[in-house]
C-alpha cells in the first residue's frame, strides 16, 4: 500500500508506547503508578452528573447529531466565560466553535489555515500532538527554543527568529506543556502585535488556563482590541473540570475563519457529542468554585515535588508556575527515553521522555503531579527517590 509521506513521516507520541507496557505489567499483577499522562486526578462537578443523569431519559437531542458548531446554549455559556475570565468578546452565534476536545480545535485550525509547505512556528519544547497535527495537515514546525536557566519563558526574539516569509501561524501554550511555564504577559502582548502586524495568525492554546500557582494568572492574547482577526483562541474543559473523556474543546475566532472552519469540522466530526456538551453547560455554571477546589492540592503536590527533586542530584527542576507537571532534567549522560523505559521497567512508576517534546529535550522527563491520587503520588516520588538515591529501584515489585 502507497501512503503519503506526511503521514509517514509523523511519529506516534513515546507515550503510547509506555502506556502499552504499563498495561502488559499491570496485566501481570504488578503496581504501576502512571505520573505520565496530564490528566486531573479529579472529576467533573457533581452538578454536572447530575444534570447528564436527567437528561439521558429527558432530553431527546442526546441521541442525535447537533450543529456543527455546537449547541446554542453552551456556545453562550463558553461566550460569557471567555467575557469574564478571559476578556475575550465573541459573538456565540458567528466566533465560536465547539469541539470534541482542543486537540481537534487545534487540527481543525491547522487544516483550515494551512497551505502544503507553510510554516508554523511554535515554542521548543513544544507539544508533541501540535507537531504531529501540522506534519499531518503538510505544514511545516519550525521551532522556537526556550531555555531552562530563562524558566522556558518565550520572548519576541525567539519568535522573530523563528519567522519566515512562509510562517502562517505562530502557536503559544501558555501555561506550557510540557514546562508548566506561564508566559509574561507583555511579552505574549508584543509577540501577538508581531504576528498581527505581518498578518500571521496567533494560535493561543489555552487549556491549562486555570492551573497558576504563587498568584500567577495566565493571560488570554485574544482580549487585546485592536488586533483584528488575527487571534485564534483554543480551549478545552478537559483538564479544568476532569472530564477529558468526554471531549469537550472549542475554538474562538473571526466569524469568516469559522465559517470555513465549520467545513473542517463537518468532514472530521461533525459535531461534538450532545450528551457532553448538555453537561458542559452545566459545568460552566459552577466554574468559580469547583476550579478554586482543586487548585491547593495541586500546588501543595507541587511543592512536594519539589522538595524530592532537590533531594535527588541528578535530577534537576526548574520550578514552574502552572499547568500539572514538571518537567525535569536528568544527568546528561542518560537519554530522556532510556531513562523513562527504565524507571519504568525497574519501578513500575511512569513518566514521559523528553524526546517527545523535541530531539533537543532527551536529558529531560515530563512528571504529571496532577494525574494520581494523593497516596499514589507520594508512593511514586518514594520510588523515584529510592530509584535515584541508592537501589536504583530493586525490589519495588
Amino acid at each position: 500500500m502507497r501512503l503519503p509521506e506526511r503521514v509517514l513521516s509523523t511519529v506516534m507520541p513515546p507515550i503510547d508506547a509506555l502506556n502499552n507496557r504499563m498495561a502488559e505489567l499491570a496485566a501481570e499483577g504488578q503496581d504501576v503508578i502512571s505520573l505520565g499522562q496530564s490528566v486531573p486526578f479529579f472529576g467533573p462537578p457533581v452538578e454536572m452528573i447530575a444534570a447528564v443523569s436527567e437528561a439521558l431519559s429527558l432530553d431527546p437531542r442526546i441521541h442525535s447529531y447537533g450543529p456543527d458548531a455546537g449547541i446554542p446554549e453552551l456556545r453562550q455559556a463558553l461566550a460569557e466565560k471567555l467575557k469574564r475570565h478571559n476578556g475575550v468578546d465573541a459573538d456565540p452565534a458567528t466566533q465560536i466553535m465547539v469541539t470534541p476536545g482542543s486537540n481537534q480545535a487545534f487540527m481543525v485550525a491547522m487544516l483550515t489555515l494551512l497551505e502544503p509547505g507553510d510554516e508554523v512556528a511554535i515554542a521548543a519544547p513544544y507539544y508533541f500532538n501540535h507537531h504531529m497535527a501540522i506534519e499531518l495537515c503538510g505544514g511545516r514546525v519550525v521551532e522556537a527554543p526556550t531555555s531552562e536557566e530563562d524558566g522556558f519563558q518565550l520572548h519576541l526574539s525567539d519568535v522573530e527568529a523563528a519567522t519566515t516569509d512562509r510562517t502562517r501561524a505562530i502557536v503559544i501554550t501558555s501555561p506550557n506543556n510540557p514546562t508548566g511555564a506561564v508566559y509574561d504577559r507583555a511579552e505574549v502582548e508584543r509577540i501577538a502585535r508581531f504576528a498581527a502586524d505581518r498578518r500571521i495568525q496567533l494560535v493561543s492554546d489555552e487549556a491549562y488556563e486555570f492551573f497558576g500557582y504563587d498568584g500567577v494568572s495566565t493571560f488570554s492574547p485574544g482580549s487585546i482590541p485592536d488586533l483584528g482577526d488575527t487571534v485564534i483562541t483554543l480551549g478545552s474543559l478537559s483538564k479544568t473540570f476532569g472530564m477529558t473523556g468526554w471531549r469537550i474543546g472549542y475554538m474562538v475566532a473571526g466569524e469568516e475563519f469559522c465559517r470555513q472552519a465549520l467545513k473542517v469540522q463537518d468532514a472530521t466530526a461533525i459535531c461534538a457529542p450532545i450528551i457532553s456538551q448538555i453537561g458542559a453547560v452545566v459545568a460552566l455554571g459552577v466554574i468559580d468554585a469547583f476550579t478554586e477546589g482543586h487548585l491547593a492540592e495541586l500546588e501543595a503536590r507541587r511543592d512536594l515535588l519539589e522538595r524530592t527533586l532537590t533531594s535527588i542530584p541528578s535530577l534537576d527542576w526548574t520550578k514552574t508556575n502552572g499547568a500539572l507537571f514538571a518537567f525535569v532534567k536528568a544527568a546528561p549522560t542518560a537519554s530522556g527515553r532510556e531513562l523513562a523505559w527504565e524507571v519504568l521497567d525497574r519501578t513500575n512508576m511512569l513518566m514521559v521522555p523528553g524526546s517527545a517534546f523535541g530531539d533537543a529535550w532527551r536529558n529531560f522527563v515530563r512528571i504529571s503531579y496532577g494525574s494520581s491520587t494523593r497516596d499514589r503520588f507520594e508512593e511514586a516520588l518514594n520510588r523515584l527517590a529510592v530509584y535515584f538515591n541508592g537501589s536504583g529501584g530493586a525490589g519495588v515489585r
